[in-house]
């Protein structure tokens, strides 16, 4: 008897997480872990593999990131997003970065200094990442005017300009795991440019008063993010609106900590192998809870329907 107690009053608390707004914060929250642990694995990374073998390890972590997405193709709503978020962050660190790195030091790139600070505010594989806006904006503009897109950023642009596409094809099925996979790169990428143009100091600058005027512009838009969220009912959706939630929201974290407001021992794993460790597990058992019982919830909701 106790110990069926215990296991329906280890479901409900479960069962409680799973409904708004408690799903879409955690979640959030899940998506937020993801950022401190990329941030680890990369630096450990560099500290294991000093020669050209890192090419090949990012090489790799690319791959497993494009089997994921790859995997996630003929799965359910849930598994698929989340298959596709984490192999488009995967394909982003292993052949993304490892690009912007590898041109970096060929073309033997010197760090931009803020020239207030002298601080070294862009290093060179963010200058060759720099140099990708241009390829991004038009890359965006053409897959943006796709009809069958559900982005609602790009439904506000159609709704709101004169190049509108088609109404979208009546019956048609997304594929989660491709759609989730190209968004998650393409914020990423967007995200990376607009604080690379507002550190650079040749167009804004790490000093300058826009620059701070955009950490609170960031935070604001961060929180309202957050806000619309928790209001969020399904686990595979509160998914995919969390990657440019927590976007946002990274952003004025990273600004706060370049500023010096604190440390971010997410990038002195050595230093602070606790917390980091801490870190991974959280992210770990924060995706496995929402597979496991998001899943189960969304299963109840489609059988309540019908």
């Amino acid at each position: 008897m106790t110990a069926q107690s215990s296991t329906s009053g280890d479901d409900s608390v479960f069962a409680k997480v799973m409904t708004p707004p408690y799903i879409g914060l955690f979640i959030f929250l899940v998506i937020l872990i993801y950022k401190p642990v990329a941030h680890c694995i990369l630096v450990l990374q560099h500290i294991t593999f000093t020669g050209p073998e890192r090419y090949l390890v990012g090489f790799l972590i690319g791959l497993a990131g494009f089997t994921l997405v790859g995997k996630g193709l003929r799965r359910d709503e849930l598994t698929a997003t989340a298959m596709g978020y984490l192999g488009g962050a995967l394909i982003w660190m292993g052949w993304f970065e490892y690009a912007f790195d590898f041109f970096g030091h060929a073309f033997a790139l010197e760090p931009l200094k803020d020239p207030v600070t002298g601080v070294a505010v862009i290093s060179g594989n963010l200058q060759v990442l720099e140099a990708t806006g241009i390829p991004f904006l038009v890359m965006l503009i053409l897959l943006g005017h796709n009809r069958e897109t559900r982005c609602r950023l790009l439904m506000w642009v159609h709704r709101n300009t004169k190049l509108a596409p088609e109404k979208p094809t009546m019956g048609y099925k997304r594929n989660y795991a491709w759609v989730t996979a190209i968004e998650t790169i393409f914020i990423t990428w967007a995200f990376y440019l607009q604080i690379i143009v507002l550190y650079d100091p040749r167009l804004v600058g790490f000093s300058h008063p826009v620059t701070f005027a955009m950490f609170f512009v960031y935070l604001a838009w961060g929180i309202y993010l957050i806000y619309k969220l928790s209001r969020f009912t399904e686990p595979a959706a509160a998914i995919r609106y969390a990657i440019p939630t927590v976007a946002a929201f990274w952003i004025s974290i990273e600004m706060g900590s370049h500023w010096g407001w604190f440390t971010e021992i997410w990038v002195k794993p050595v230093q602070f192998p606790i917390s980091n460790a801490l870190f991974i597990l959280a992210f770990v058992a924060g995706t496995a809870l929402v597979l496991t019982r998001g899943g189960a919830w969304s299963s109840m909701q489609v059988q309540a329907a019908e």
